[in-house]
C-alpha cells in the first residue's frame, strides 16, 4: 500500500512513462525489422536506440518544460515554437553522429518520414496528456494539502476559544477601572478587546465584511502605534465600493504585520509603512509598501507571507494576482482578489 500522496503520485508518473516507452519501443522495432533494410545488426540496433531516445527526448522535454508551461499558461504559440526548435536541434544531432559513426541510414525514404512524422505527432500528443493528467492530480493533491490545512487552523482556533464570555468581562472590568485613572491604558484595552472578539467570533465565517477588515486593521494600527511613545509613520488609506462586500478573513493582516516587523517602523525614525486598500464592483485591490533596514529582509523572503499565499490558491483560486517588489530599501505587495 503506497504511504503517500507523493508516493501515489511518482507511481503514476513511472507507469505512465514505461507504458510509453514499451509502446514505442515494439512499434519501432516492429518497424525497422520489417520495413527499413538495413545491412548489419549493429545498423539495426543503432536506429532502434536512436529513435527511442529521439521520441523520448522530445516526450521528456515536453513534459517537465513545453507541454507543462502550456498546460498551466496556456501558450499555444509558444509551444508549438520550441518544439520546432527543439526537434530540428535534434534531427540535426542525429545527422552528424550518423556521419561521425559513419552509418548508412537512409533519410529521405517514404516509409521512415511517415514513421518519424508519427512518432514526433504521437510522442507531443503523449506529452501534453501526461502533463495535463498529472497537473490535474498534483492541483487535486494540493487542494487536499490545503483543506487538511485549513481544517487544522479551524480546529486550533475552535480549541483558542476558551471561555470567551469570561475574557471578555475581565477585559471590560480592567476597561472600566482603568477609564478614570489611564485613559491611554483604557483606549489600549478597548482595542486589543475588539480586536480579540472579532478573531474569536467573525473570522469562523467563510466569508466577513471587508469593512470590518478595515476595522481590523486600524485597530491593530492602533494596538501597535501605542507601544511607542513617539510619532509612527504608518499611514493607511482605504476607499470601499461597496459596505457589503465580503471577503475571507484575516487573509490582509499577515503582510501588515510582516511590513512592520521587516521594516522596524516605531524604531528608526526613517522606517515607514504604506497601506491602500480599494474596492470596485468586482475587484479588491491592496497594496503595503514598507522599508527595508535589515538583513532579514532577504534571509526570510517570503516566509512570513507563505500562509496567507496558500490561504488564497484554497479559497480564491485562479481569481487573485499576486506581485511582489523587493529592491535594495523597499518592498511592496500588491494583491488583487475577484469578490
Amino acid at each position: 500500500m503506497l504511504k503517500s500522496k507523493h508516493q501515489l503520485i511518482f507511481f503514476k508518473k513511472t507507469a505512465f512513462q514505461f507504458f510509453y516507452c514499451c509502446f514505442m519501443a515494439l512499434f519501432v522495432s516492429f518497424f525497422i525489422e520489417r520495413k527499413l533494410q538495413l545491412p548489419s545488426n549493429f545498423e539495426k540496433g543503432y536506429a532502434l536506440m536512436e529513435m527511442l531516445l529521439f521520441g523520448y527526448s522530445v516526450f521528456y522535454v515536453n513534459s517537465v518544460f513545453f507541454a507543462k508551461e502550456m498546460v498551466a499558461n496556456k501558450k499555444y504559440t509558444s509551444f508549438l515554437i520550441k518544439n520546432t526548435l527543439f526537434i530540428a536541434a535534434l534531427i540535426l544531432a542525429c545527422y552528424f553522429l550518423r556521419i561521425f559513426l559513419k552509418i548508412n541510414i537512409p533519410y529521405l525514404a517514404d516509409e521512415i518520414l511517415y514513421v518519424d512524422s508519427f512518432l514526433v505527432v504521437f510522442t507531443l500528443a503523449s506529452s501534453l496528456f501526461y502533463s495535463d493528467w498529472i497537473y490535474q492530480i498534483e492541483n487535486k493533491a494540493a487542494m487536499y494539502r490545503l483543506i487538511k490545512e485549513k481544517n487544522k487552523f479551524e480546529v486550533d482556533l475552535l480549541k483558542s476559544q476558551f471561555s470567551p464570555h469570561f475574557l471578555f468581562n475581565t477585559l471590560n472590568s480592567i476597561y472600566s477601572k482603568c477609564h478614570s485613572t489611564s485613559p491611554d491604558a483604557a483606549v489600549m484595552i478597548h482595542n486589543l478587546s475588539n480586536f480579540m472578539r472579532y478573531l474569536i467570533y467573525d473570522c469562523s465565517s467563510q466569508r466577513v465584511l471587508i469593512s470590518k477588515e478595515v476595522t481590523l486593521i486600524d485597530d491593530f494600527i492602533k494596538l501597535y502605534k501605542l507601544n511607542y511613545s513617539a510619532d509612527i509613520n504608518i499611514t493607511f488609506k482605504h476607499k470601499l465600493f461597496d459596505e457589503g462586500q465580503r471577503i475571507a478573513p484575516m487573509l490582509l493582516l499577515n503582510f501588515i504585520e510582516n511590513a512592520f516587523k521587516h521594516s522596524q517602523v516605531g524604531v528608526s525614525k526613517e522606517s515607514y509603512v504604506k497601506i491602500e486598500l480599494a474596492t470596485d464592483q468586482d475587484f479588491l485591490y491592496f497594496k503595503v509598501e514598507n522599508n527595508k533596514v535589515t538583513l532579514q529582509n532577504k534571509l526570510e523572503k517570503g516566509i512570513g507571507n507563505h500562509n496567507t499565499i496558500s490561504r488564497l490558491e484554497l479559497d480564491y483560486i485562479g481569481q487573485y494576482e499576486y506581485e511582489v517588489t523587493d529592491l535594495e530599501n523597499r518592498y511592496t505587495v500588491n494583491l488583487k482578489i475577484r469578490l
